[in-house]
C-alpha cells in the first residue's frame, strides 16, 4: 500500500497532476494499493483545483480515499468522516470497519445531511480560508520569520533559522511558554525526526487572533 495525503498536513503542499499521473504509472499492473487522505479536498488555494485519485481511471480502481466532514463544514469534534471505493475494496474494508465503528450519531447525520445541501458551505472554503492566509502572512511579512505561502489546508509553515539555532521542539516549547503563541514542530513528522526548523501554525482562527498573533511574531 502507498499512503498519500493531499492537500497535506502539516506542510501545506498539494500534489499536481503531473504527480497523481506519475504515482498512476508506478502502480499500474501491480497489487500496489493506494489509500489517499484528501480531508482537505475543499481547501486548496490561488485557483487551484484539488486532484482526486477519482480523477485518474486507473488509479481509481485501486484506491481508497479517505475524508472528513469535520474538516468541511467546522465541526471537527464530531469526527465524522468518510471512505470510498471500488466495490471489491469496499466489501473488504466494510469486514474490518463493522468491528471498528458501530455507529454515528443519529442527530450529527441529520445535521451533516442537511448542512449538505447548500453547496456554498464547501465551494467558499478555498477563498475564505485563503483570505486568513494572506492576512497572516501579510501581517508577518516583516518578521524574521521565512516562508513558502501554504497551497493548501489551514496551516502555515514557518522557516525560524534567522532567529535561533534551537531544535524546533525546543523553540515550539519556547513560543509556548515565553510568548503564549503555540505551534507544531514538524521534525516529529519526519523520519529520523530531521529537523528542518520550521514550524506549523494554524490560521484557522478569528481575524482578531490571527493579527495579535502576528504582533508577537513580528516582535521575535
Amino acid at each position: 500500500m502507498i499512503v498519500i495525503n493531499s492537500p497535506h498536513n502539516p506542510s501545506g503542499t498539494v500534489w499536481s497532476t503531473a504527480d497523481m499521473i506519475q504515482l498512476q504509472n508506478i502502480t499500474k499492473n501491480t497489487d500496489i494499493i493506494v489509500l489517499s487522505d484528501e480531508v482537505y479536498e475543499h481547501i486548496v488555494f490561488d485557483d487551484e483545483t484539488h486532484k482526486s485519485v477519482c480523477l485518474f481511471n486507473d488509479l481509481k480502481q485501486r484506491s481508497f480515499i479517505t475524508a472528513s466532514f469535520g474538516k468541511t463544514f467546522h465541526n471537527t469534534g464530531w469526527k465524522i468522516g468518510y471512505c470510498c471505493a471500488p466495490k471489491y475494496l469496499m466489501e473488504e474494508f466494510r469486514k474490518v470497519h463493522q468491528f471498528n465503528v458501530f455507529s454515528v450519531n443519529h442527530p450529527m447525520q441529520i445535521g451533516i445531511a442537511q448542512f449538505m445541501q447548500d453547496e456554498n458551505t464547501y465551494l467558499e472554503l478555498p477563498q475564505f480560508f485563503q483570505n486568513k492566509r494572506d492576512l497572516f502572512l501579510n501581517l508577518i511579512s516583516e518578521s524574521r520569520f521565512k516562508f513558502t505561502p501554504s497551497k493548501g489546508t489551514y496551516f502555515q509553515v514557518l522557516d525560524y533559522s534567522a532567529i535561533t539555532e534551537k531544535h524546533d521542539v525546543d523553540f515550539a516549547k519556547h513560543l509556548t511558554k515565553v510568548f503564549k503563541i503555540a505551534s507544531i514542530p514538524l521534525s516529529v513528522f519526519n523520519e529520523n525526526n530531521k529537523d528542518d526548523k520550521v514550524l506549523r501554525f494554524c490560521f484557522a482562527k478569528t481575524d482578531d487572533t490571527l493579527i495579535k498573533a502576528a504582533e508577537i511574531l513580528c516582535k521575535i
